[in-house]
């Protein structure tokens, strides 16, 4: 079997594996055992690079990263969720989606969004910035702005309302908590491992330990008595994976 292609993205630290929705692709993958190779494309080329493979754009006409090129099947796909379905459907050892799931589990992660990001995407966003590589800095503010109908950059999390989106965050973290407490296992399916926890992971780990402070991402890592460090863990040993290690700098890749 050749290895399948995943575009990624990368930051300032070298090979750091950062971005959240690359980052259930590399868990997919993971999982399954197939093959891969990473190409990294700048958050400025992307647009340009897609273009030049043949991949559709996402939501909003906008084109996004993950993308995967299957060589084995000459296959080009956008969208993690998309792929994860991909997958499924070409490689259906060890299902990502168990059968009939695939929209409960496109709900789930719409409403884990919808209930613990989008109140602080904000404060997220201007803590992305940061670690973006210098050729990149200039249209990711502009595509955030955008995207965010603010006007300066200044205005996105202001000292004070950034300590209100971090306060935020947490307490939707405490709502989805409560999902986990509910499900009688481990994962949000129970004893069923799925996509569904991949997203979270992702979401919530791989893309805030590399984002946010030292003592935020301890702060994190210690919340509802560990919820989230251990769901990472638990998610990194299912796909045999080493992803979103708060710790991992540059140096250490």
């Amino acid at each position: 079997m050749q290895p399948i292609i995943l575009y990624d993205i990368p930051c300032k630290f070298p090979k750091k594996k950062w971005a959240p929705n690359p980052s259930k692709t590399r868990f997919c993958l993971g999982y399954k055992g197939l093959p891969y190779e990473v190409i990294w494309v700048e958050f400025c080329d992307i647009a340009a690079t897609m273009k030049g493979i043949g991949a559709s754009p996402t939501a909003g006409q906008r084109y996004t990263l993950p993308v995967i090129k299957d060589p084995n099947t000459d296959s080009v796909v956008s969208d993690s969720h998309a792929i994860a379905k991909y997958l499924d459907e070409t490689y259906p050892d060890k299902p990502l989606m168990p059968h009939g799931t695939h929209v409960l589990i496109g709900t789930f992660e719409t409403l884990f969004v919808n209930t613990v990001l989008m109140p602080s995407v904000k404060l997220l966003a201007v803590r992305t910035l940061e670690i973006q590589n210098d050729i990149s800095r200039e249209m990711f503010i502009e595509s955030r702005l955008k995207m965010f109908r603010e006007t300066r950059w200044e205005d996105m999390a202001p000292e004070g309302k950034a300590q209100e989106m971090w306060a935020t965050l947490k307490k939707g973290l405490g709502v989805v908590d409560g999902w986990y407490q509910k499900s009688g296992g481990r994962w949000i399916m129970g004893d069923t491992f799925s996509f569904a926890d991949i997203a979270v992971a992702s979401w919530t780990m791989v893309w805030w330990n590399a984002v946010l402070n030292e003592q935020e991402c301890q702060e994190l890592h210690a919340l509802h008595e560990g919820r989230w460090a251990r769901l990472l863990a638990d998610v990194n040993t299912e796909c045999n994976t080493d992803l979103g290690s708060f710790e991992e700098d540059g140096s250490s890749l």
